[in-house]
């Protein structure tokens, strides 16, 4: 064999690896390729944030000295799925919050504690009204002054908050009493007679 025919033979090896690289390469970069759209099919949506989600309108609390009090608002999902509002703290006042409903009919009416959040449907909105749902402070340490607000922080189920201005004022009426026993029961004399109240 003559020394001109080793480049011939090397340069068709050569040729032959580079080939079966290259298709490696190919199948590896399609490999990622594919893998990376998989991951992107279980991506989750964009949904918003239920608090993004929900605007909060004719915000106001009924301005108390101490004990009980009730705050309103008309609550509005603007969004395509669903708002829980799961619970609603305040720190300024010093007082444990509760979201309320009515019970019964009549002078029998009475006040209790929402089982589970309250559920705004997409598209939908409910108001927080005397005489219907609202958010109770269960025992202010420290008093609700007309011309003043209250600052409640509103919780949802996906973990999302927001912060919403309560304006204090004065009211009459959301004299309802509370149904339930221990410490709260004894607030619903006080409720019923608008105690501590403006």
């Amino acid at each position: 064999m003559h020394e001109s025919e080793f480049p011939m033979i090397f340069s068709k090896k050569t040729t032959k690896t580079l080939g079966a690289l290259a298709l490696g390469s190919g199948l590896l970069l399609t490999g990622c390729a594919q893998g990376t759209d998989s991951e992107a099919a279980v991506q989750p949506d964009n949904s918003p944030l239920q608090a993004d989600a929900l605007q909060v309108t004719e915000s106001w609390a009924k301005a108390a000295d101490s004990g009980m009090s009730a705050a309103f608002a008309m609550l509005n999902n603007v969004s395509e799925l669903p708002v829980e509002l799961e619970s609603v703290t305040e720190k300024d006042h010093g007082t444990t919050m509760e979201i309320h409903e009515m019970d019964g009919e009549g002078t029998d009416m009475v006040m209790q504690q929402i089982d589970g959040p309250l559920l705004i449907d997409a598209g939908h909105r409910v108001e927080l009204a005397p005489g219907g749902n609202h958010i109770m402070y269960m025992d202010l340490s420290e008093p609700l002054v007309p011309a003043e607000t209250s600052t409640l922080t509103l919780n949802f189920s996906d973990g999302s908050s927001k912060d919403v201005d309560f304006a204090i004022r004065n009211y009459d009426g959301a004299n309802e009493s509370y149904h339930g026993d221990g410490e709260h029961a004894d607030h619903a004399e006080q409720a019923e007679h608008g105690e501590g109240g403006h």
